[in-house]
């Protein structure tokens, strides 16, 4: 059996972030990923842009990711607005004059970019096309059989593979999944008007509109989110006509619409883990907490999440005590469920919120942004959660 000290099954954004900071803490990382090298090497544009908090771009810069995005991959997010229903009132968001509430970079980018970093760590040997097919626990050590490969014996093993985790149901452990029965759509788009680093959300009835700035004053990322029943109905507009979708659901605010990319859809899940370790295994990333996008929280929070997890093992001799590793396992648990339960929870009412059309529902949708908006407190709160580093 080969050797290593963790393996890591997935190399997105959080198993190529955690691998890089396991891996200066001299612990050796094996990743396995079901993807070619070079499919991740040179990921495609999948229309998805993250919104990074502060603390994000923190430890982003501290592996030396951030420095390696290119200008034009970076928007700047100086505000947000959220608007109801046919309302023309908003409830608005800045960090004022504490500089902007957060960045927007495009998926592709943060993948590329992490890859690059990974690749320059002696201590992370990256493993494409290979499948984990099944794991057993021998001599205080987790053995991962590989399809096509001999098996791998490790010290831990961590399971960075999405929310739908195949990895994690092998460790026998379960979760809370939520299907909201709804789509997003995104593609970029081209507005007459400068969109001033502003991300507008738009609840609509029936469906919600997000436009989210790019690093081009007038280049935005437009979010629909639908209906599953809809989703294809908006997939096969022309791009004339959906630009003309997202300049109606905006109330034209940028002027005329204009489409400058292709769509990309995804169904939207909601996951929590019933539990984020077992013996010698460990969940990170969105194989623990896979967000509901309305938030902006994912990447945020798998990123966060990773960092707790690195720095709860230390070092290398803690994953070999076994005492030691479980209590280490336990105190990221509990912190990152501290972190993570009160976001996830938050974030599902959210949706069910603004996302029933029954009268009381309305009702009470523009009740709670009259409050928002002449309660300081609440967006205080709100923004201190997005610039606090």
């Amino acid at each position: 059996m080969l050797q290593t000290d963790i393996a890591i099954v997935g190399a997105g954004p959080a198993g190529l972030a955690l691998a890089v900071m396991l891996a200066r803490r001299d612990i050796r990382v094996t990743l396995l990923e079901r993807q070619g090298e070079e499919t991740l090497g040179n990921p495609d544009d999948d229309g998805r842009e993250i919104a990074l908090t502060h603390k994000s771009v923190r430890i982003l810069e501290s592996l030396g990711v951030w420095q390696r995005l290119r200008d034009d991959e970076v928007g700047v997010l100086q505000a947000a607005t959220v608007v109801d229903g046919n309302s023309t009132s908003s409830l608005n968001f800045d960090s004022r004059g504490r500089g902007p509430l957060g960045f927007i970079v495009p998926n592709s980018a943060i993948r590329r970019t992490l890859y690059e970093v990974a690749g320059e760590e002696a201590n992370i040997q990256l493993r494409c096309n290979s499948a984990v097919t099944g794991m057993h626990l021998e001599d205080n050590c987790r053995v991962l059989n590989i399809e096509g490969a001999d098996d791998l014996a490790v010290a831990l093993l961590i399971a960075a593979d999405s929310r739908f985790s195949e990895v994690r149901r092998m460790a026998g452990i379960g979760a809370d999944m939520r299907d909201f029965g709804r789509v997003a759509v995104v593609g970029r788009v081209r507005t007459e008007r400068v969109h001033q680093g502003i991300a507008r959300e738009c609840f609509r009835y029936g469906s919600t509109l997000a436009l989210l700035p790019l690093s081009e004053p007038k280049t935005s990322s437009a979010v629909v989110t639908i209906s599953a029943s809809r989703a294809e109905e908006i997939m096969q507009l022309s791009d004339a006509e959906f630009a003309a979708h997202v300049q109606r659901e905006s109330t034209a605010i940028l002027g005329s619409v204009e489409p400058c990319g292709k769509r990309h859809k995804y169904p939207l899940v909601g996951v929590y883990a019933h539990q984020f370790y077992a013996e010698r295994f460990a969940l990170v990333g969105d194989a623990a907490v896979g967000m509901h996008p309305v938030t902006a929280h994912g990447f945020n929070l798998g990123l966060a999440g990773a960092d707790s997890l690195s720095r709860q093992l230390e070092t290398v001799a803690r994953l070999y005590q076994p005492a030691k590793l479980a209590r280490a396992l336990s105190r990221y648990q509990i912190q990152h469920r501290l972190e993570s339960q009160p976001i996830y929870s938050g974030t599902n009412r959210v949706v069910d919120l603004f996302t029933n059309d029954h009268l009381p529902a309305k009702l009470l949708r523009k009740a709670v942004l009259r409050v928002s908006e002449h309660f300081p407190p609440v967006r205080r709160a709100i923004v201190h959660q997005l610039t606090r580093h």
